[in-house]
């Protein structure tokens, strides 16, 4: 089985940018982009010249508009994109100063998130190979239980279900809730995604920045088959229990870029992994895959935006022959 058809299944919201250095409350406005990590995964698919559908939420005001107009550039605007009523969540994006950034969510009373259990119906599932899960909308009552339906529906259908964390404790009303639900989803999956700060929920944020083939190796025994941890500028692990029934771990070096924003690397991460992966791949292959993603997150850092700054296939396959990366 390959995973060449792909349904993504999560969030679209619009990036806040700030249009200058400093403090938030000094600058003089903001730049909007279009950005959620699942909308950013499934763009960096359709980049990669392996399109998916996408389900998500677009709110009925002018943002909603704005996304809708975005996602149909990228050719995301199939059955699956449902039109909420209510506004469209908002998030503003804010460096930090150890050069990384941060979130801030402005999704109370939107349709973002408000996910309706059944709008993919089983019929839809067979005709799919990979169902990938956003772990934002765990945070909403409503989407999380569409989110763990769709991903038992998928599992039943016989689909790979890959799930990334995206752990954001002040999306939650109790923090502590999302362990319980981050360890539903991966009892569900066969692919996890995930960075050091996406485990904080389950207590091992500060040991996979110093041991990561250790807990993503550990990580395999919440569920998945497949765990791929980046950790940005030190690179990526991946740990798999393989259909020899051995159990391995590889770790490759990030590529050297001149970084501009790091905003949706990780998601970009997510979509050149997606792409290159198939099941059963040994460890050799699972090492080219951890390179090509390796290379589509390292490219997507060289401009400013989650979606807009998506590399292609091309360009992903320059950086991987260039003679410095050999």
């Amino acid at each position: 089985m390959r995973t060449d058809r792909i349904l993504v299944a999560g969030e679209t919201l619009v990036d806040l940018f700030p249009d200058g250095p400093g403090d938030l409350a000094a600058v003089d406005g903001f730049v909007h982009r279009a950005g959620g990590a699942p909308a950013n995964v499934a763009a960096g698919l359709a980049r990669l010249d392996s399109p998916p559908e996408l389900w998500t939420r677009l709110g009925d005001d002018a943002f909603g508009a704005y996304l809708r107009d975005k996602l149909g550039d990228r050719g995301l605007d199939g059955a699956f994109v449902v039109e909420g009523d209510a506004a469209t969540a908002l998030t503003v994006v804010s460096p930090t100063p150890e050069g990384d950034r941060s979130f801030s969510f402005y999704e109370a009373d939107t349709a973002t998130l408000a996910f309706e259990t059944g709008t993919v119906p089983d019929s839809a599932l067979a005709a799919f190979d990979c169902v990938h899960l956003g772990g934002v909308a765990l945070a909403d009552d409503a989407g999380r239980e569409a989110t763990i339906d769709l991903a038992e529906r998928a599992r039943d259908a016989g689909c790979l279900v890959s799930f990334d964390p995206n752990a954001r404790p002040d999306l939650w009303d109790d923090p502590a809730d999302a362990d319980g639900a981050i360890r539903d989803a991966l009892g569900l999956a066969d692919l996890l995604f995930c960075s050091p700060d996406d485990l904080r929920p389950l207590g091992l944020a500060e040991r996979a920045r110093s041991d990561a083939e250790g807990v993503a190796t550990d990580l395999l025994d919440y569920g998945p088959d497949t765990v791929f941890l980046t950790r940005g500028g030190a690179g990526a692990t991946v740990a798999a229990d393989l259909p020899s029934c051995e159990r391995v771990a590889r770790s490759e070096p990030a590529f050297d870029v001149t970084v501009v924003d790091t905003t949706g690397a990780g998601d970009a991460f997510t979509a050149g992994a997606l792409a290159a992966y198939e099941p059963g791949m040994g460890a050799s292959g699972l090492a080219d895959v951890l390179r090509y993603a390796n290379a589509t997150a390292a490219l997507a850092t060289t401009e400013t935006g989650g979606m807009a700054a998506l590399p292609d296939a091309d360009a992903v396959r320059a950086l991987l022959d260039a003679p410095e990366s050999a």
